[in-house]
C-alpha cells in the first residue's frame, strides 16, 4: 500500500471512531423543545375541537382508546412520541375521507358529462367539461397544503425522541401527492374548452378532458385512496360520515324547483368544500402558522445544534449536491426511514431547509450507503465468481495459462481500488460534514462499511497479490515457483473475500432492510458462462465497472463537493 493512502486511512479512521461518532449527532433536548412548542402550539387550536367524534387507540398494549384532544392536550400524560402518533393516524384518516370525498364527487361530475355527450347534446356536454376541468384545477391548493402537513411529519424523527421505538406512524404523503401533482398538471395544461357544439376539435378535446380524470381515478386515484385506507386500522369513528355524495344528491332532487344543473351544483359544493377543508384541516389545525414561516407566529423555527456541523452550511451542500442530474438516476432507489419507504423522487422534491435538514442529511447519507454497499457485496460475488474460474482442475493442468488467468484478474482487482479510495474518501467526508445517521448501529452504519473498505484495500495493496511476480515472461526455471505464488494468492484473496461477505452479515441485513428497492444505474452481473477466451473480457468487465463507478455515483451525483 502506498505510504500516503496507509496513513490517509489511518487518520480518518481515527476520526471516525473518536470524533465523528459524537460530533455529528444532534442534542436530542434542542429537537424535543422545538417539537413540544409544535405540539402545544396545535394542541391550542379550535380546529381538533371538531375532531372529537374521532375515537383512536394509540397504545397497541390495551383496548382503551380516546378522542384526539384528550391525547393531544397539555394536561396529557401521553408522551411526545405518542402525540404525534396520534395526529399521524388522525389525519391519515381525515385526509382519506377528503380523498374519497374528492373522488366521488368527480367520478359524478364526469358521468354527467359522458351522459350529455351519448346524448348529444353538445351545449350541455361541453359546459359540463368546463366544469370538471376547472373543478380539477381548483383542488390543487387544498391538496397542497395536506401534502405539505403530511411532508412535515414525516420529516420528524420519532426515533430520537423515544430510542426504544420499534414501531412508528407512516403518514400518507406520496398518496395525497398522487393528488397535488394531477392537480398541477391540469393547471399547467389549462385546458381551454370554448363553448362551440359546431367544431368538431373542441368535442374532441371535451372527450379528451374526461378521459383524462376518468383514467386518473381508476389507475392512480383509487390505488393511492386504498393504500390509505390499509393504514387507518386506529382510528374509529362514532358518526356518519359527512360531505358525502349520497347526501349532496339528494339535496340536489330537492332543489330542483331552482333549475340547477347537476354538474354546476356539485363543482360549486366541491369549490365551497375545498376551502372549508384548508379551514378547518390546515388553518385551524394549527399547521399554516408552523409551515408557513409567518412573523407573528409564536413557533420558533428549530436551529438543530449539532457540535462541529454548521446546519446553515450543511443546508447548502445538501442543495448544491442534490441539485446535480445525477441524483436524477437515482429514482429506482428507495430507502426505510422510521417504517416510511422513501423515494429517491421524494428526497428530490423539495430542497433542503431548517424544517427538513435533520431528516434530509439522513435520507442522503442513507442513500449513499445503500448504493456504496449495494456496490461492495456486488464486487465480492464478482471477483469471488471469476477466482473460483481460475481453481477449475482443467485450467490448473496448463501453468502458463493459469498464471496468465491469474495475472489478469489481479491486475483488474488492482485498478479497482481507485473506485474503493473514491468511496472511502466520500463516506468518511460525508460523516465528517453532515454527520451520521444516529440510530445506526455499529453493524449497519458509515463507519462500519469504512472499516470494510479500509480492510479490503489493505489486503489487495500488500504485499500478497504483486503483478510484478507473476510476469509472462519469466525465465522457465521460475515457473514453478510462480505457479505456487498464483494458486496460494488465489487461495487467500478468496478466503480473504468470503469471509468478510460472511462476517459482515449484519451490514448485509440491514442493508436489505434500510434499502429494499435498489435497481442501480450501474450493475456488474455475473457471466452465465466463462472461457480462457472471454477471461479477459471478465476481467476488463471489473475495470469498466470501477471507473463507471466513480463516473456515475461519485462525480455526477457531485460528492466531489465534499472533498
Amino acid at each position: 500500500m502506498l505510504p500516503k493512502l496507509f496513513y490517509f486511512i489511518c487518520y480518518t479512521m481515527w476520526i471516525l471512531n473518536t470524533i465523528c461518532s459524537v460530533s455529528s449527532k444532534i442534542k436530542p433536548k434542542s429537537y424535543e423543545k422545538y417539537l413540544t412548542e409544535v405540539m402545544d402550539h396545535l394542541s391550542e387550536q379550535i380546529g381538533w375541537d371538531s375532531l372529537q367524534h374521532l375515537e383512536i387507540k394509540y397504545d397497541f398494549s390495551t383496548k382503551i382508546s380516546t378522542n384526539i384532544k384528550d391525547v393531544i392536550c397539555k394536561g396529557s400524560s401521553t408522551i411526545l412520541s405518542k402525540k404525534f402518533d396520534a395526529i399521524i393516524h388522525i389525519l391519515n384518516y381525515m385526509y382519506a375521507e377528503v380523498i374519497k370525498t374528492f373522488i366521488d364527487h368527480i367520478c359524478a361530475i364526469a358521468k354527467r358529462c359522458q351522459e350529455y355527450y351519448d346524448l348529444n347534446q353538445g351545449d350541455n356536454f361541453l359546459s359540463c367539461t368546463v366544469l370538471l376541468q376547472s373543478v380539477v384545477e381548483n383542488s390543487k391548493t387544498m391538496f397542497e397544503q395536506l401534502y405539505n402537513v403530511m411532508n412535515y411529519l414525516s420529516n420528524i424523527d420519532i426515533k430520537l425522541l423515544a430510542n426504544k421505538k420499534k414501531t412508528f406512524s407512516v403518514p400518507i404523503v406520496d398518496e395525497i401527492y398522487t393528488f397535488v401533482e394531477y392537480a398541477s398538471l391540469k393547471t399547467k395544461q389549462n385546458t381551454q374548452i370554448f363553448i362551440n357544439p359546431n367544431d368538431p376539435n373542441t368535442k374532441k378535446d371535451a372527450c379528451e378532458v374526461i378521459l383524462d380524470v376518468n383514467s386518473f381515478i381508476e389507475r392512480k386515484g383509487h390505488k393511492a385512496y386504498k393504500k390509505i385506507k390499509e393504514k387507518n386500522s386506529l382510528v374509529f369513528h362514532n358518526h356518519k360520515p359527512k360531505f358525502s355524495l349520497e347526501e349532496n344528491l339528494e339535496d340536489y332532487k330537492a332543489l330542483q324547483n331552482k333549475n340547477i344543473e347537476l354538474s354546476y351544483y356539485l363543482s360549486e359544493w366541491l369549490n365551497m368544500y375545498y376551502i372549508e377543508v384548508s379551514t378547518n384541516l390546515y388553518k385551524n389545525l394549527g399547521f399554516e402558522q408552523v409551515l408557513e414561516s409567518k412573523n407573528e407566529s409564536s413557533v420558533r423555527f428549530p436551529v438543530y445544534l449539532y457540535e462541529n456541523i454548521d446546519q446553515k452550511e450543511g443546508i447548502e451542500l445538501i442543495n448544491a449536491i442534490t441539485k446535480e442530474n445525477g441524483w436524477k438516476s437515482l429514482k429506482p432507489i428507495h430507502i426505510v426511514f422510521n417504517d416510511q419507504v422513501i423515494s429517491v423522487d421524494r428526497i428530490l422534491r423539495h430542497p433542503a431547509d431548517r424544517l427538513n435538514f435533520h431528516c434530509k442529511k439522513q435520507h442522503v447519507l442513507r442513500v449513499i450507503k445503500c448504493i456504496y454497499t449495494e456496490i461492495m457485496f456486488k464486487y465480492y460475488e464478482y471477483v469471488i465468481f471469476i477466482l473460483s474460474y481460475c481453481e477449475m482442475r482443467y485450467v490448473k493442468c496448463n501453468d502458463l495459462i493459469y498464471i496468465n488467468l491469474v495475472r489478469q484478474i489481479f491486475d483488474a482487482v488492482h485498478e479497482s481500488t481507485k473506485m474503493f479510495e473514491v468511496m472511502y474518501k466520500t463516506l468518511v467526508s460525508l460523516n465528517k460534514q453532515i454527520g451520521e445517521y444516529i440510530h445506526d448501529n455499529w453493524n449497519s452504519n458509515l463507519k462500519c462499511l469504512c472499516t470494510l473498505i479500509t480492510k479490503l484495500l489493505e489486503e489487495i495493496n500488500s504485499e500478497k497479490y504483486s503483478i510484478d511476480v507473476l510476469d509472462s515472461k519469466i525465465d522457465i526455471s521460475e515457473q514453478s515457483k510462480n505457479l505456487c505464488y498464483a494458486s496460494i494468492s488465489v487461495k487467500n484473496i478468496t478466503k480473504f473475500l468470503k469471509y468478510h461477505k460472511s462476517k459482515h452479515r449484519t451490514l448485509n441485513e440491514s442493508h436489505e432492510k434500510q434499502c429494499p428497492i435498489r435497481n442501480l444505474l450501474l450493475n456488474i452481473d455475473i457471466p452465465n458462462s466463462i472461457n480462457t477466451d472471454t477471461f479477459s473480457s471478465a476481467c476488463n468487465k471489473l475495470i469498466v465497472f470501477s471507473e463507471n463507478v466513480i463516473k456515475v455515483y461519485y462525480e455526477e451525483l457531485g460528492l466531489n463537493k465534499f472533498n
